[in-house]
């Protein structure tokens, strides 16, 4: 399965994907955040912060927290 949301080709509709399966199965969360900040680290390569935010339906603070690896359950 998470080679399955790896291999989504957008990186907002995987970091969507992704988004989704950490909420719902949380001892898979490690490799699954990393696949997450991949798909935000590659947006940021190509857009700017403020498009990523929206483009993903997420704060500007937050988009920066999963490119940085921050976890929003510290």
């Amino acid at each position: 399965m998470i080679a399955n949301l790896a291999a989504i080709p957008d990186p907002a509709d995987r970091d969507r994907a992704v988004a989704a399966v950490l909420d719902a199965v949380p001892g898979l969360q490690a490799e699954l955040r990393a696949t997450r900040q991949a798909a935000v680290v590659e947006l940021r390569a190509t857009h700017s912060l403020a498009e990523v935010a929206d483009t993903l339906g997420i704060s500007m603070p937050r988009v920066s927290q999963i490119a940085s690896g921050v976890s929003r359950r510290l």
